[in-house]
């Protein structure tokens, strides 16, 4: 009895995800689990590998995530080329994260125009670290941008704005 709801609940899935063509789908999901518990017993070559199977078969947490351990490694040239995916998708933490890239130049030429860019569109999600970098870019003249006062007091009241709905319950970080 329990088999056959078990097939049934399969049935359905496979049905409701589009036929087996979504199966890739499942595997990145498995793969990312993978990864993830790799990840967190300290095994950074094993999650990689889970990530890296995860983020080619579209899953953008594991691009982010694969990006993120790339970017410390300093392989920089892939860990830009999985921030990049996952930031298109219109993920904030990614986009956060290739801001950065372009900032310091690594893994890409150094660009602040697009660095202030991709900050902004992370800032405009509500992603705290990103509003944090443009309002001291504005207050400092960093980031190839003109000291503006204006422009600083306007991405601090958006950070004390972030923190506050990220603090409420349900709330979270872009």
């Amino acid at each position: 009895m329990l088999a056959d709801k078990c097939t049934y609940m399969i049935l359905v899935l496979v049905v409701l995800l589009g036929g087996t063509g979504n199966m890739a789908w499942a595997d990145s999901v498995s793969d990312l689990a993978q990864g993830n518990d790799a990840f967190n017993r300290g095994d950074l070559t094993t999650a990689m590998t889970w990530y890296r199977q995860a983020a080619e078969a579209g899953s953008v947490e594991a691009q982010i995530r694969l990006a993120y351990i790339l970017d410390l490694a300093e392989e920089n040239a892939e860990a830009y080329k999985w921030y990049r995916a996952a930031a298109e998708s219109g993920n904030a933490a990614a986009q956060e994260g290739l801001a950065g890239m372009y900032a310091k130049g690594e893994g890409t030429e150094q660009d602040f125009a697009a660095a202030v860019r991709w900050f902004t569109r992370a800032a405009r999600q509500g992603h705290t670290s990103a509003i944090s970098i443009l309002a001291a870019a504005y207050q400092e003249g960093t980031l190839g941008l003109a000291v503006d006062p204006d422009r600083a007091a306007y991405w601090q009241e958006a950070l004390i704005e972030a923190r506050r709905k990220a603090e409420s319950p349900g709330g979270e970080e872009g």
